[in-house]
Order: C-alpha cells, then sequence, then structure tokens
C-alpha cells in the first residue's frame, strides 16, 4: 500500500466516521433525554457487559482471526473457529455468570437492578462476539468498503429502531432501547455474513493447521484483550457497585461524549490494518504517518471538546447531565492517548509481539482498578476518570518506547504532523481536485 493509496482509503474512512458520529451522538442525544441518568446508566452497564464478556472468554480470538484472515486462511475453517471458540464459549461463560449473579448476588444493588434484563446477555454475547469477528474478518481481508458499510448498519439501525419503537411504546423506553440495540447486532450480523460469502467460500471445516495457528496467537493475545477489557470499562462495574445508577449514568455520558473522538483513529486503522497485521514493504513510513496524522487531528478534537464540552452536554443532553462534564475533562488526556495506542497495537502484534502487549495490558488494568478503587470513594466519577486517564496514558507510553525500539524511528517522528506532511497532502488533494475536473482523466 502506498502512502497515496492509504491517503485515500483514509478519506473514505473519514466520512464513514463522520455519519458514525453524528448518528451515534443523535442517538446518545434521544438516550439521555428519553431515559434519564438513571436509566441511561443501567443501559450503559447492560450495553458494556458483552464487550467485556466476549473479552474475557474470546482467548485473543479477534486478534488471531485478524492475523489469519491478512493472510489468506480459509475463510470457512475460520469462521468455524468463531462459532466454537467464540460464541460456544462466550455464551456458557455468560450462562454461568448469570447464574451466580442471579443466585449468590441477589443482595447486590446491581443485580436488582439488572433483574431479568440480565438473561437477555445469553442472546447478546454470542452475537456480539460473531459480529465483532465478522468486522475483523472483513477489515484484516482489505475489504474496507464492506467494514465501513458494516460500521454505517451499525450505528443507522438502533437508531431508527429505538425512534420507531418509543413512538409505538412511550412507557417502555429502556425496553425499546434494548431492543434496537439487539437489532442493530442481529442486522450487522447478518449483512456482514452475506458481504464476506460474496468472496468467501463460507462452508464450514475443521482445519486443523487454522486451529493450532489461532489458539497459539490467541493464547498469546489472550492476557492482551482480557486486560483491555479490564482497563476500559472495570470502571462502570466499579461505579456501578460503590454509587449508584444516576452516577453511573452520568459517567456513561462523559464516556459516550469521550468516546466519540475514537473516531478519527478509527479512519486511520481501517485502512491500513491489512498492512499493519503483515508488516509488508514500506510500514516504517505508513505507520509513523499515520501516528502522526492520528495526533494531530485527535489533539485538536480534544481541545475542541474541552472548551466547548460542558456547553455541548446541556445543549445536547439537558441540563440533567451537568455533573457529567468534571469527568469528561479528566478523560480527554487518556482518549487522546488512546489514539496512538490502537495503531501502534496492530503494528506491535504484526511484529511478533502480543506476548509483551498482555504484560503492558496488564501492568495498565492493575494500575486502572488500584486508582478506581482509591479515587472513586473519595472523588466519585472524576476519581474514575482520572484513573482510566492515567492507565491509558501509561500503556500508550509503554507501547510507543517499544515502537521506537523496534522500528528505530525517533519519537519526534511519531507524535506530530510534520512541514513534509503538510507539503504531500497540499499535492495528493491537488492531484485529486486534477482529477475530478473535466479531462482531468
Amino acid at each position: 500500500m502506498s502512502k497515496r493509496h492509504f491517503l485515500r482509503q483514509m478519506l473514505q474512512s473519514v466520512g464513514t466516521s463522520l455519519a458514525m458520529l453524528v448518528l451515534r451522538l443523535a442517538r446518545n442525544i434521544l438516550l439521555a433525554r428519553i431515559l434519564g441518568p438513571a436509566d441511561r446508566g443501567l443501559f450503559a452497564l447492560l450495553s458494556a457487559m458483552p464487550e467485556m464478556i466476549g473479552g474475557i472468554t474470546s482467548g485473543g480470538l479477534n486478534t488471531a482471526l485478524g492475523y489469519q484472515s491478512a493472510r489468506q486462511r480459509p475463510m470457512g475453517a475460520l469462521l468455524a473457529l468463531v462459532l466454537v471458540y467464540g460464541c460456544l464459549f462466550s455464551a456458557l461463560a455468560t450462562l454461568v455468570g448469570v447464574v451466580l449473579l442471579r443466585s449468590l448476588g441477589q443482595d447486590l444493588d446491581l443485580a436488582q437492578e439488572l433483574g431479568l434484563l440480565a438473561w437477555l446477555l445469553l442472546l447478546v454475547v454470542p452475537l456480539f462476539v460473531l459480529k465483532s469477528a465478522l468486522f475483523n474478518l472483513h477489515n484484516a481481508d482489505g475489504r474496507v468498503g464492506a467494514f465501513n458499510s458494516l460500521r454505517l448498519i451499525e450505528s443507522l439501525t438502533p437508531l431508527a429502531l429505538f425512534l420507531a419503537l418509543f413512538w409505538i411504546w412511550q412507557d417502555m423506553a429502556l425496553e425499546a432501547a434494548v431492543i434496537s440495540w439487539i437489532g442493530g447486532l442481529s442486522l450487522a450480523v447478518v449483512v456482514g455474513l452475506c458481504l464476506l460469502a460474496r468472496f468467501h467460500d463460507l462452508h464450514l471445516r475443521w482445519n486443523r493447521e487454522s486451529r493450532r495457528e489461532m489458539l497459539s496467537i490467541g493464547g498469546k493475545s489472550h492476557p492482551d484483550i482480557l486486560f483491555q477489557q479490564l482497563l476500559m470499562r472495570a470502571d462502570y462495574l466499579l461505579i456501578g457497585l460503590m454509587l449508584d445508577s444516576t452516577a453511573l449514568g452520568y459517567y456513561a455520558m462523559a464516556s459516550a461524549a469521550a468516546e466519540l473522538l475514537i473516531i478519527v483513529p478509527e479512519a486511520v486503522t481501517t485502512p491500513l490494518m491489512k498492512k499493519l497485521l503483515q508488516q509488508g514493504e514500506g510500514i516504517d513510513e505508513l505507520t509513523p504517518l499515520a501516528l502522526r496524522l492520528t495526533g494531530t487531528a485527535m489533539l485538536g478534537a480534544c481541545l475542541g471538546m474541552a472548551v466547548l464540552g460542558e456547553w455541548l452536554i446541556v445543549l445536547l443532553f439537558g441540563e440533567a447531565y451537568r455533573p457529567a462534564y468534571p469527568a469528561l475533562l479528566a478523560l480527554l488526556p487518556g482518549i487522546f492517548s488512546l489514539c496512538y495506542a490502537s495503531i501502534l497495537h496492530l503494528d506491535l502484534v504484526g511484529k511478533g509481539r502480543p506476548g509483551t502487549l498482555s504484560w503492558m495490558a496488564g501492568f495498565a488494568a492493575a494500575l486502572n482498578l488500584a486508582m478506581n478503587a482509591v479515587l472513586i470513594p473519595q472523588m466519585g466519577i472524576v476519581g474514575a476518570a482520572i484513573a482510566s486517564s492515567t492507565a491509558y496514558s501509561v500503556l500508550t507510553l509503554s507501547m510507543l518506547v517499544l515502537y521506537t525500539r523496534l522500528s528505530r524511528v525517533p519519537v519526534g517522528k511519531t507524535l506530530l504532523i510534520l512541514p513534509s506532511d503538510i507539503g504531500f497532502l497540499s499535492s495528493h488533494l491537488l492531484a485529486r481536485r486534477s482529477a475530478c475536473e473535466p479531462g482531468g482523466l
């Protein structure tokens, strides 16, 4: 992949990400204003649990699938591995967890608030695991257009369904939100399978070579995935246990606002995933370029959110969510650091360092849990945001140090945009404009 080809695909992904931003923002506004802080917190906890459970039970599945798909392994064999090692295992783990929660944790506020909704996880967790695997297979296979289409479907469907269901059941807003969320996952899975069948033979078969390779890579990556889930979502559980659903609603809104900015690195990693995992020719130029472009764009986005965040929260979500702003401010440094981490992670996996990434993620997760345990009782949701932001930054810094040591790229060439990048971007955009003019072809 040349720098120009990467830039062209990145611009396409930026357009997709902007559309997703609008759709997610509209859905967040509706959920915040209709559900209120308490039910919004409960819905945020419910929707975060499949990601956590899937990460805990996956055994590094997505990392291994991406690695194998980028190397053109038989897709039918990979899909069989997803169904067994992903969907089946996660469903069994969810069943055990829900039974334990309902039988041994009846006195916990968390169990009482979830109630019968906890049983829905038996359906949603395997569905979420399959959806994530399909997205990963498309992206690692180099099908950037199909991947972007699936992302739009995942963002648009829950919004459209929620509007329709709430119009019918105005007194059952939480149930409408849950059903629309499940509907979005289901449609993304169906379309993802159909698109994958257009390019590959999806007849399920058990391939021993693929299984051994997946277990080897997945085993090395599993601690990394597990620790990442603890790092990204343990704060939700701890707030739910230590505080109340209203506080969780404020924190969920702060997190949702901050995580909207993650569309910036997503737009960069989408066209780069296959190249980063393959570690082909020119990677030592593309990775630093991607880091610089992402870091510069993310810095501007975070500064804008810091200045306008409180006004936007009140304007879009209502006065009831104003207490979320201090937590949003505390999360922004960590969200900024994550824009580098998403690119560095793929590059380091491609360089054969999943084990080292696991150690790094484990240290960051332990730091996050320890800081949350100390700061939440003292500072509430702001303490949780400070803990998460610190842990994200420590993880990113350790990954950057490892990357620069392996690639021998100076740190200064990985952070922010350089004058030479401006010239390259200008020439590329001028070339595209000339090509679009009459006679330009």
